[in-house]
Order: C-alpha cells, then sequence, then structure tokens
C-alpha cells in the first residue's frame, strides 16, 4: 500500500518524525565514535611505535621525528570534539589518555626526581656539562655554570672560541683545555690524550665526519674518557622536505618496484648514513675498558634507530636521573613557533656502566638556541680502582 502524500501528514507529525531520524542517526554516529576513535588510536600508536625505535626508515616518520611530538596527536583532538559533541564519553576518555601517553611517551619524558635532590659531591662525584655555543648565549652559559660548577665542561661550534671560554669566572678552576676545530674541552684535572675523530660518512665530500674529539682524564689518579660529538644538522633538509612535500614519498613510496619507491629508498640513503655515524661511535665507545662520558649535540631526538645503538651501550643521563622533557632545542625560535620552543631534546649527555647517574639538569628559562646540559655523577664502588 502506498504511503500518503506528504501533505496529507499533519505538521506536528512530520517534525516528530523529523526529529526521530535525526535522533537515529546521532545514535548511529556515537556509536560508530567510540570505533573510529578505536580505530584511530591504533593507527597512532603504530606510527608512535616506528617513530619510537625505526625512525630512520621513513621519511615521514623521520619528519615527524623532528616535530613537536604533540603534533602526531592531533588527529586526535578532531576525535576529542567529535566525543563532547555527541556525548561519548569513552571516546573522549580514550582520546585524551593515548594523546597523553604518546607525548610523554615519543618526547621522552622523565619521572625521575634526580635533580630535585640535594647530593653531597666526594672525590668520587663528577660534574659535567655540554654547550653548542654556535648561536648560544653567554648569560646562559654562565648561569648553567655558575649553577652546576662543572668539572668538565665540552662545546661544540666554538672554534677560536677557548680563550673566551676559558676566561669565564665560571670557569676559573678548569686550567687545563683543549681546542680542535669547533670541539672546545675545558677540564678541572690533568688531559693525559687528546684526538680527533673522525667516522666514515659516505653522504659527505669527504668521505668521513669530524664527529668530535676523544680525551683522556687523569681524575684523582684514576683515567676516564670523554667524547665530545657533534653529528651533521639535518635543520635545511628538513626545511626543503617541508617546502617541496619530500616527507609525503614516506607513504607514496611504499609499494616496492615503483618509481616513487625507488625515489623514497634514495633520499633515505641520508638517514641510513647518520646511523652509520651512530653505529661506529657506539662500537668505539663499546671497546673502551675506562669509564667514560659522551656528550654533545647528536642533532638526533632520544628515538629512532640512531639513538637505540648509543643507549644500547651508554646510559641516558636524562632518562636516568632527569626531570620532565629536558627539550634543549630551539630555544629562541623567533617566528610562531616561539610559542611552543624548545621542542626536542637533541643534546645529549651519555655514561658507561661504571658510573651512577645522580642529576641531570637544562635550564628551560633561558633563551639560547641550543640549551646547555649539566650531570653529576658518581663513580660506582666496583669501579674505584
Amino acid at each position: 500500500m502506498d504511503s500518503p502524500p506528504t501533505e496529507a501528514i499533519p505538521a506536528d507529525y512530520r517534525a516528530l518524525l523529523i526529529v526521530a531520524r535525526l535522533g537515529a542517526l546521532w545514535r548511529m554516529l556515537r556509536a560508530w565514535l567510540f570505533w573510529s576513535t578505536l580505530l584511530i588510536v591504533g593507527c597512532l600508536l603504530v606510527l608512535a611505535l616506528v617513530i619510537r625505535y625505526r625512525a630512520e626508515s621513513n621519511l615521514l616518520t623521520i619528519f615527524l621525528a623532528y616535530l613537536p611530538v604533540w603534533v602526531l596527536t592531533l588527529p586526535l583532538l578532531g576525535t576529542l570534539i567529535a566525543s563532547l559533541v555527541f556525548l561519548c564519553l569513552r571516546s573522549a576518555l580514550l582520546s585524551v589518555s593515548s594523546a597523553i601517553i604518546i607525548v610523554l611517551w615519543l618526547g621522552g619524558f622523565s619521572f625521575s626526581l634526580g635533580q630535585s635532590t640535594a647530593h653531597v659531591r666526594s672525590a668520587d662525584t663528577l660534574s659535567v656539562m655540554t654547550y653548542n655555543r654556535g648561536q648560544g648565549s653567554e648569560a646562559a652559559l654562565t648561569n648553567c655554570a655558575t649553577a652546576n660548577q662543572p668539572d668538565i665542561a665540552v662545546f661544540q661550534d666554538a672554534g677560536h672560541r677557548l680563550g673566551r671560554l676559558a676566561s669565564l669566572p665560571a670557569f676559573a678552576q678548569l686550567q687545563h683545555t683543549y681546542e680542535n676545530g669547533e670541539y672546545v674541552l675545558l677540564s678541572r684535572w690533568p688531559l693525559v690524550e687528546n684526538e680527533a675523530l673522525q667516522l666514515d660518512w659516505p653522504a659527505g665530500k669527504t668521505g668521513f665526519w669530524r664527529a668530535g674529539t676523544r680525551s683522556v682524564i687523569d681524575w684523582n689518579g684514576r683515567r676516564i674518557v670523554i667524547y665530545n660529538i657533534h653529528f651533521p644538522t639535518p635543520r635545511d633538509l628538513l626545511y626543503w622536505y617541508a617546502k617541496r612535500g619530500i616527507f609525503l614519498y614516506g607513504l607514496l613510496g611504499l609499494v616496492p618496484g615503483t618509481p616513487l619507491h625507488a625515489r623514497h629508498q634514495h633520499y633515505l640513503a641520508y638517514w641510513t648514513a647518520r646511523v652509520g655515524l651512530a653505529a661506529q661511535l657506539a662500537a668505539r665507545v663499546h671497546g673502551e675498558s675506562s669509564p667514560v662520558v659522551l656528550m654533545g649535540d647528536l642533532n638526533i631526538p632520544p628515538i629512532g634507530s640512531g639513538y637505540g645503538l648509543l643507549h644500547a651501550v651508554l646510559q641516558d643521563a636524562h632518562q636516568a636521573a632527569g626531570s620532565g622533557f629536558g627539550f634543549t632545542f630551539p630555544g629562541n625560535f623567533k617566528s610562531i613557533g616561539r610559542c611552543f620552543a624548545p621542542w626536542i631534546r637533541i643534546d645529549h649527555i651519555f655514561a658507561s656502566s661504571q658510573w651512577e647517574i645522580l642529576s641531570c639538569a637544562s635550564p628551560l628559562k633561558e633563551t639560547s638556541q641550543h640549551l646547555p646540559v649539566a650531570t653529576l655523577l658518581n663513580l660506582k664502588q666496583k669501579d674505584r680502582k
């Protein structure tokens, strides 16, 4: 039997019918929302896993690794808004909790309370500091040095600045110095050995990279090894990726045997070489018998294969005894990004297993392109010889 024409239906009944249909649509969308949120969360967690452990294997994950970590969670802002519109509490809770977990985990958040505890220094305690002085701030350097009173300080991008650095009142006790190109070391104790460190670098014109310096210090009759490291900056390359959309090859070039896949592999060669630098450095450190401290501007966040190789043989001072995210770059961003700066930790201090890491601090309130990092170490009882 044919339904009556619309004109025959009373206006009140038509209004109720529209409301009923809208209500049915609202309930259907509300039911779908949670499962849609669950699917989005699952995809983001898979992407986060790749970034955390294999970031250098894909151009998209590389690009995301150097952006503020909250960028990855932006899709969850959309699901949160939809959850509030449709009054879906479980979808809202899933969106918020997942975003927090991803940001804390990928951002390298440390819950340690080490730096809030006062430590009594002894003959077995060592205070160290690293700073990229290139476009840095003398005020930031002086404040950090005064607060932490380092026994050893290393600098990158500090060519021809040894005299100025050594003359700062905060470093008056660091009478033993070494300079090699951009690398400077100031020490309270005598330097026994110094050497430039060159690593194979197929992505460069010379075939090697002047990665830093290795120094052996006579620390109260014990020998300790200090690495002062500066890996190549990817900043210009990442800007180039952003302007030309090169990072999209990470998605478009997933299918093997296609021209886009070939282009993707071509661009990945640079990042494979960077991981190779970390692998060579990790192998070099692994062969040391004396206690080691490795510091510097590594230009790698605490995620990915390169970081994983170093962390496999050394302790990350921030992870062991830092607090919060410990971001060190960029501290002097001038565009709209200054609202979020600094947003990444690429300046690191690592220590071998002979050390107990007591504290690790970076002054977030300073205005400087890179922020200094200071760490307090204590030689473990069994390694005191």
